[in-house]
């Protein structure tokens, strides 16, 4: 399955702790999420109207408040976010969870991709510079271990560690839930 609706859904590094905000305390005001995230409000700001371009969240007003709400949409891939920003609130990869491309590039490679083109090539609009960074973000963080295979040139091959294989079931749920999401 492609990636890409999981790319086009949570382009932006606070899409998915917001989507799961959303989805486990119900609507919100503006100033709620952001004294409950960390992001500043330009950055908010920012990733709720990439969401609600994007149809995962919807803005209603009842009042004098604006409040956020997921949509259909959202809130059928807001069950996956809660689970996995759970368990990256639990460990030391937070700061590259936040950044663009790395977890989907964990996801490529858990699905089966092992060279720098096969994981390119699961990535729509990915650059090549963003894709070695996120490989080395993931190697730096101990998610992903590269191997430099013997041959004619020699070349890398990339694979999850033990810790990135602990992330891998709730990003490819998450990016599963984003495919069917999209499809229906």
């Amino acid at each position: 399955m492609s990636l890409e609706p999981a790319i086009r859904l949570f382009h932006h590094r606070w899409s998915v702790p917001i989507v799961a905000l959303l989805y486990g305390s119900g609507c919100q005001p503006f100033s709620e999420l952001a004294g409950r995230l960390s992001a500043s409000r330009d950055t908010l700001t920012d990733t709720l109207s990439k969401l609600e371009a994007s149809g995962v969240v919807a803005r209603q007003h009842p009042g004098r408040k604006t409040l956020y709400v997921l949509t259909p949409l959202g809130e059928k891939v807001g069950a996956e976010c809660v689970p996995l920003v759970q368990l990256i609130a639990n460990t030391d990869v937070f700061a590259i969870a936040l950044k663009k491309w790395p977890m989907l590039v964990a996801v490529a490679l858990g699905r089966g991709a092992r060279r720098y083109g096969e994981a390119r090539a699961a990535l729509p609009g990915i650059t090549a510079r963003a894709l070695a960074m996120a490989l080395k973000d993931l190697e730096a963080a101990g998610l992903v271990e590269r191997t430099v295979e013997s041959g004619y040139p020699p070349a890398p091959a990339y694979e999850l560690s033990p810790k990135g294989m602990a992330f891998f079931p709730a990003l490819d749920a998450l990016c599963h839930a984003c495919e069917s999401a999209v499809a229906t």
